[in-house]
């Protein structure tokens, strides 16, 4: 049975409350058709895995609470922009069933609330005062460029391998996730070896979100993900159901007549949708999605139990099974 996300982060309810207090001033201190259209993508809600994350991590030592929210706020920040980017650069009218930046006021104004963002959340980060942290974001915010990079040019690319496919999923989400849970292991003063394993976790952990991501893609109603299901597909993003579809006995050859086509119209959108959801590369997927989860619990076997630990195991869990 799915876990709710509200069931889940029960153990970090009121820490994710003063989040979104905060995260709220934050963006009310801007100025007002910045904060205005910043508030209408944050306050969409989201997941809020990388806030929850964070704060998780640092139960796992002592954190002043400080550090914690200007690290959450601070990836929350970064982690949006890059949305409001993405969907300009994928012309996507949508997110989370709102119109997105781009399509309420203009391409040249979602560039720019992209930077700001950018800024505003190195900004929160800076003031923590850790170089370490400061290194890690810069990192991860160039490896998420380049991600999305590997990405544009290979729309279409339907016979990319695997470790291309890991590879592009890697820096463009897992990388984030990892990040915000090194980050909480730095301000938590966990020793080195207990860092790199929250990276660790992070990084499995992402990958496994990803992959559910892209099968909730094909298998999900456009109510459930905010947005047309095929998204992908329409704007040529080639993931892991497609990919196994593709070599599926049943379905593979056809599906190759019709990817062949030069311009695909919405009947053929469709029966790729159709033919992937109905052939075994969606359970092929969802186990590879399973097998990233069971290494990402691994890594926490290390750390003593607490409410934290056992909250970060049961995550794992949610981003396979979870419907939005």
């Amino acid at each position: 049975m799915s876990i709710a996300a509200e069931e889940l982060l029960e153990p970090i309810a009121s820490e994710l409350m003063e989040f979104e207090r905060r995260l709220d001033a934050e963006i009310a201190s801007d100025l007002g058709p910045m904060a205005s259209a910043m508030s209408h993508i944050v306050k969409a809600g989201g997941k809020r895995l990388r806030p929850a994350l964070v704060i998780l991590a640092a139960q796992l030592g002592d954190a002043d609470s400080s550090n914690v929210f200007n690290l959450a706020m601070g990836i929350e920040f970064i982690h949006t922009a890059t949305l409001v980017h993405d969907d300009l650069i994928d012309k996507a009218p949508t997110r989370r069933g709102i119109r997105t930046i781009h399509e309420a006021l203009g391409p040249d104004p979602a560039v720019i609330i992209g930077d700001y963002y950018f800024a505003k959340g190195a900004y929160l980060l800076a003031e923590i005062g850790m170089p370490a942290i400061d290194s890690a974001i810069s990192h991860a915010v160039m490896t998420i460029c380049m991600g999305e990079l590997l990405q544009m040019t290979s729309r279409n690319e339907y016979g990319q391998s695997l470790a291309d496919y890991h590879r592009k999923i890697g820096r463009k989400t897992a990388t984030l996730v990892s990040t915000s849970c090194y980050g909480g292991g730095l301000i938590a003063g966990l020793d080195a070896p207990s860092v790199e394993s929250l990276r660790r976790y992070g990084h499995s952990l992402g990958m496994a979100f990803q992959i559910a991501d892209d099968v909730l893609d094909y298998v999900a109603t456009s109510a459930e993900v905010g947005k047309p299901v095929g998204a992908d597909l329409r704007q040529g993003t080639v993931t892991l159901p497609l990919m196994l579809a593709l070599k599926d006995r049943e379905v593979g050859t056809r599906l190759q007549r019709i990817l062949a086509k030069n311009d695909l119209n919405e009947e053929d959108f469709d029966t790729v949708v159709s033919l992937v959801r109905g052939s075994d590369a969606i359970a092929a997927a969802e186990r590879s999605a399973q097998e990233f989860a069971r290494e990402a619990a691994a890594e926490l076997k290390s750390f003593p139990e607490s409410a934290a630990r056992e909250t970060l195991e049961r995550v794992c869990d949610y981003v396979v099974e979870r419907r939005i």
